[in-house]
């Protein structure tokens, strides 16, 4: 297993040759791709995360070192990637939903969601201020119940009154709805 704390470019995963994204591509897809979609609900349903403080020069190691995992969700803080950068990032068999900054530098929230997999983006955007609450969420309906999966970050001289009141607002909205919350990492 490779140290994900430290995806560097210089780390050699495998002996094959796979120096380009259509080389991790190609790697990915013959070892994770699955015929049909995947509707055995025995199977744990696997959530990744991970603080990766910029992601766009790691993309291809980090998708290498999920081998042999592959989760159901990725889900990344502190991207440090702005809107348009974040959506030409490719990993192949996910689907993104996120939040980007718009003005200040790092920062940044998203989920990447396994392709067969059904979902909803939840529009947060509202609540979203940069470095007092990075949010961005979807809802996933299982056969017997909906669930919503958040991606969060508040940087450290964020406004922590602004964090709490939002999220605050945000659960009790869920709550009202009567979503299921599971508590997956803060």
């Amino acid at each position: 297993m490779v140290d994900r704390s430290n995806l560097g470019s210089s780390t050699t995963l495998y002996s094959q040759n796979i120096n380009k994204p259509e080389d991790v591509e190609a790697f990915y897809m013959n070892n994770y791709t699955e015929g049909k979609k995947n509707e055995d609900t025995s199977l744990p349903f696997v959530i990744f995360h991970q603080n990766i403080q910029g992601l766009k020069n790691k993309v291809n190691e980090f998708m290498l070192s999920l081998h042999p995992e592959k989760p159901h969700l990725i889900c990344f803080s502190e991207h440090h990637l702005k809107y348009d950068e974040i959506n030409s990032i490719h990993m192949p068999s996910y689907k993104l939903s996120d939040y980007s900054r718009t003005s200040l530098k790092c920062g940044g929230v998203c989920i990447f969601i396994r392709d067969n997999i059904q979902f909803t983006n939840i529009n947060l955007q509202q609540h979203n201020k940069e470095q007092d609450l990075e949010i961005t969420a979807i809802k996933i309906k299982f056969p017997k119940k909906n669930v919503i999966v958040f991606c969060v970050y508040r940087a450290p001289s964020g406004d922590f009154d602004y964090f709490l009141c939002h999220i605050d607002r945000i659960l009790n909205y869920c709550i009202s709805q009567k979503l299921n919350l599971y508590y997956v990492e803060i």
